[in-house]
């Protein structure tokens, strides 16, 4: 594939895949930040559309960084080749090394649906067996667009869309679009989250209602539960004490047996990191 570099005025790029990015204004501050200080280090990368007209592959949220600075134009890479083939050179060999897997996951359905590209071909052409391609896509589909707009915005987690909102919308969408504004709104840690799930399985179609019509009642409910049972550890003296600190050892525990399940295992290098401070667990607890 031929390269070339050059220097691409804005309003000659179409901006036709920005969808499939992730805009989070944190990652857009510190990288407006960064381009300030030392300019754009890294080019965007772009496939020649028509004359003097390029699509933008790679480089969205700089192109948000030069426009937020007032930067007329952005120094490109360009390849000449399909924009199939270059979504896939981006996928194969992971240009952003950020990149996260709500965005792998949303290039890989666009080659999938709008490409015409099967699982099969997308993991002979990536370099990934079929199962990784699978378990990529199974993290966008089904969810909602109101949702998926959460993800992409960075106001939900993908832990929260793909273990929470996503089986909810499947079995009972309009509980989803329910608590999809609740969890905009506030932040709750991941086994807070999952203690809700948990309790919302376990529970009648009325109380599910309730839980998402009034989230708010539920949390602040387990907020008292959660006092009342330190109060009574207290009183216990180191009994208690014991009692509460297993209780919080197990539901850790759970959490992590929870974030384990997300790790991908032909991930070496991920899954490495993820094995380090279990051996230090380990070797806390004996054998």
């Amino acid at each position: 594939m031929n390269k070339s570099f050059c220097t691409i005025e804005h309003h000659c790029l179409d901006l036709g895949y920005g969808h499939l990015r992730v805009h989070q204004v944190k990652d857009l501050e510190r990288l407006t930040t960064s381009i300030d200080q030392y300019g754009q280090l890294v080019p965007i990368i772009v496939v020649p559309k028509a004359e003097h007209q390029w699509t933008l592959v790679d480089g969205y949220l700089r192109i948000k960084a030069l426009k937020r600075l007032a930067k007329d134009t952005a120094e490109a890479e360009v390849w000449e080749c399909s924009i199939e083939e270059a979504l896939v050179m981006v996928l194969k060999n992971g240009f952003c090394p950020a990149r996260k897997s709500l965005e792998e996951a949303l290039l890989l359905q666009e080659l999938h649906q709008q490409c015409g590209m099967t699982q099969q071909d997308l993991a002979n052409r990536i370099g990934h067996d079929q199962s990784w391609i699978s378990r990529r896509l199974s993290l966008v589909e089904h969810l909602p667009d109101s949702v998926l707009k959460g993800l992409l915005e960075g106001s939900l987690s993908l832990w929260v869309g793909s273990r929470i909102l996503a089986p909810m919308a499947r079995a009972i969408p309009e509980h989803a679009d329910l608590l999809l504004p609740y969890l905009l709104a506030h932040g709750h840690s991941t086994r807070e989250m999952q203690v809700f799930y948990d309790h919302y399985q376990r529970s009648s179609h009325e109380a599910r209602d309730k839980m998402v019509e009034h989230p708010e009642l539920f949390f602040k409910a387990r907020r008292v539960y959660d006092e009342e049972k330190k109060t009574n550890a207290l009183k216990e003296g180191l009994v208690g004490e014991w009692r509460e600190k297993c209780h919080l050892l197990v539901n850790l525990l759970r959490e992590l047996k929870t974030l384990a399940a997300s790790i991908e295992k032909d991930s070496l290098p991920l899954f490495n990191q993820a094995v380090l401070p279990f051996n230090e667990l380990t070797k806390v607890i004996g054998p």
